[in-house]
């Protein structure tokens, strides 16, 4: 669902008052946080979703590393998962067997334990899994905390929407350019959730399905704040920006719906680069708000520890509320 769709599905649901709950009331929230001590803090998130991918071992595998990256962005370690699959039986158990398989290797990967699921039938395939982890309170990361004079990381190119259209439509896509993709749609957030710990970050969000302007529109609304963005500055697949106007329609078109009244688009920027930025991400990388005095040091480390698509693409600077894009 779109974020303007979501919003309104969840008027008028009277919010809780537990004061254990930290974190996960806001319409942006990407995770919830419960504190059940001084010292720690559960952290749930649940992402599920049809197949990007016609490989059901890479789909299982893109599905579950999509779901663990929530945990990542709040500084959280994977401690229990669940798996959720919806499956047309005609298609063969075997093929239910390799998705669960790709997820299950996720989860040992993350250092989690798998402790079952649900399944129903169903006409279209949809995997993905329910997600705990655990952090300390005072360690924790949210997206409310973002501040003026701070600069924004993003950990990995944008265009997966874009690239998997265009394959799906079976416009050309080089197998090297799609490889990249998927391999990096199937990696794993720890790295980047690792290297930031080590950091004063403020803010953090993984960019998924809102697209990047949709969740630093979230960072933004949270914290109150203004965000800019370089649009040349932005890590993008090949071939995603020149495409993006023909294959982000739909989900895309409705993230630039959700943002468009809170977004400052200079003159020279193009409506392709909007739409790029608009473009729903699967498995998308983080991104980060930190101090610009140590922003370099962040950025050095990320790529020293493999992360070599991150880039810093903006800032953030007192209102008005929303993003403002720069060329």
């Amino acid at each position: 669902m779109g974020p303007s769709d979501l919003r309104r599905a969840l008027t008028g649901i009277a919010p809780f008052t537990d004061p254990a709950m930290l974190y996960g009331f806001g319409p942006g929230d990407d995770t919830g946080a419960y504190k059940l001590s001084d010292d720690l803090v559960i952290v749930q998130s649940v992402d599920f979703f049809t197949p990007v991918v016609d490989d059901p071992y890479l789909f299982g595998q893109i599905a579950a590393a999509n779901a663990l990256s929530d945990l990542y962005a709040t500084g959280a370690r994977p401690v229990s998962a669940l798996n959720i699959l919806a499956f047309p039986t005609a298609l063969g158990m075997e093929t239910a067997s390799m998705i669960l398989r790709g997820g299950a290797e996720k989860v040992r990967e993350a250092g989690a334990a798998l402790l079952g699921g649900h399944s129903v039938a169903d006409k279209e395939p949809k995997y993905g899994l329910a997600v705990t982890g655990v952090v300390d309170p005072a360690r924790m990361v949210t997206i409310k905390g973002a501040k003026p004079g701070d600069a924004v990381i993003l950990t990995s190119k944008i265009g997966t929407g874009i690239i998997t259209s265009m394959k799906r439509n079976d416009s050309f896509v080089s197998v090297e350019d799609y490889t990249e993709m998927t391999d990096a749609m199937a990696k794993l957030n720890n790295v980047a959730g690792a290297v930031m710990s080590r950091f004063p970050v403020t803010s953090c969000t993984d960019v998924t399905g809102f697209g990047l302007l949709g969740h630093a529109m979230n960072i933004a609304e949270a914290s109150d704040v203004n965000i800019s963005i370089s649009c040349k500055e932005v890590p993008r697949y090949r071939g995603a920006l020149e495409n993006a106007l023909q294959h982000t329609k739909g989900g895309g078109e409705r993230n630039h719906s959700w943002i468009e009244n809170s977004l400052n688009r200079s003159t020279d920027v193009e409506e392709a680069s909007v739409m790029l930025f608009c473009d729903p991400q699967t498995s998308g990388g983080l991104l980060i708000t930190v101090p610009e005095k140590t922003a370099s040091a962040l950025l050095n480390a990320l790529k020293g520890d493999g992360e070599t698509d991150s880039a810093i693409i903006g800032h953030v600077s007192r209102g008005p509320t929303g993003i403002s894009l720069l060329p």
